[in-house]
């Protein structure tokens, strides 16, 4: 994509985690969708092409699949959610785009 500004979605299943994560995105600039499960994750970023997906690794492994194989979301970089990854998630995020 070439976006001036990052397009993101954040799955995770704990909603507080996601919030903070998302927060977190959206004071550096990105615009950031939040769902909190494998099917809210496939439908919207199906549906808005974005340039990153976060996904938590409590979803099922083969959503990352899926994604890969839709043509709206095939581009995106899919990068892993974890509480340990959190301090990186936003200067991965901004080289990603």
């Amino acid at each position: 994509m070439n976006r001036t500004i990052p397009l993101i979605v954040v799955a995770s299943l704990s909603s507080s985690f996601a919030d903070e994560v998302a927060a977190r995105l959206r004071r550096e600039g990105n615009v950031v969708y939040v769902t909190h499960s494998a099917k809210g994750c496939l439908r919207v970023a199906t549906s808005v092409m974005p340039d990153v997906v976060l996904i938590d690794q409590g979803l099922p492994p083969r959503l990352e699949r899926l994604l890969r194989e839709h043509p709206s979301s095939a581009a995106a970089r899919i990068m892993p959610l974890t509480k340990d990854s959190v301090p990186h998630i936003t200067a991965s995020v901004l080289h990603a785009a």
